[in-house]
């Protein structure tokens, strides 16, 4: 399905929710808009697999999907996990590139799909170029936050530190999570993330309604859990 003059679901065209887009000029916007598509996906559905060369970024309007590549025994690792709003542009700029990752609906979920070609255009000028740039910095520095938080060793203080993590990218202190998703996001068995959500209760520093949502009551003692304090 071609997208509509206007995106139904912010009243602008949608590449200006792209960050490093912004303020463009009009004519610039409308070229890479011309090229933009709109498509709905099923819950299991995929965007993109892994290897798969890297033609697009994905805008997402509505719904939820996880980043997820799997290790030598067959086990998923989920690197990351995207929400309404936000928007998935792994490996958009390097020559022949690859996804690293294959990209996976977890809920019925309507993106806007926007060619490698067109956002690389746009990207040649030099005030895109310098907010690419700095895109880039953030993303670095989240994977080193990532990366610090799976080197705890203490389930306990990896599972707290997880659940600061994912309500800072969402903005909310209520998530929506599955068991799966958290035991692949943090290298943990099912079974442990289970009980460790039990203890962190128990602590009433979170609280637990039905299947897969959790709520932090209170971030700052996560926190202090988390560095150990």
């Amino acid at each position: 399905m071609e997208l509509p003059e206007r995106c139904r679901s912010c009243g602008m065209p949608c590449v200006e929710k792209v960050d490093f887009l912004k303020g463009l000029p009009e004519s610039v916007l409308e070229e890479i808009f011309r090229e933009t598509s709109q498509k709905q996906y099923e819950a299991g559905e995929t965007l993109f697999r892994e290897t798969e060369r890297a033609e697009a970024i994905y805008l997402l309007h509505e719904g939820k999907v996880k980043l997820s590549c799997w290790d030598a025994e067959g086990r998923e690792q989920i690197i990351g996990m995207f929400s309404a709003g936000e928007v998935i542009w792994e490996n958009l700029f390097a020559q022949n590139s690859r996804y690293p990752f294959t990209a996976v609906c977890l809920t019925r979920v309507r993106a806007c799909r926007m060619p490698r070609e067109a956002v690389r255009r746009a990207a040649a000028r030099p005030e895109v170029a310098v907010r690419v740039i700095d895109l880039l910095s953030r993303k670095l520095q989240d994977a080193n936050e990532r990366n610090r938080m799976l080197s705890v060793q203490d389930p306990e203080r990896r599972l707290a530190g997880f659940l600061l993590y994912r309500a800072e990218q969402e903005r909310s202190d209520t998530l929506v999570l599955r068991l799966s998703d958290i035991s692949g996001s943090i290298g943990l068995r099912p079974e442990t993330v289970s009980r460790k959500i039990h203890v962190l209760e128990e602590k009433h520093l979170i609280e637990k309604r039905g299947q897969s949502r959790i709520r932090l009551l209170n971030s700052e003692q996560l926190k202090r859990l988390y560095v150990g304090e």
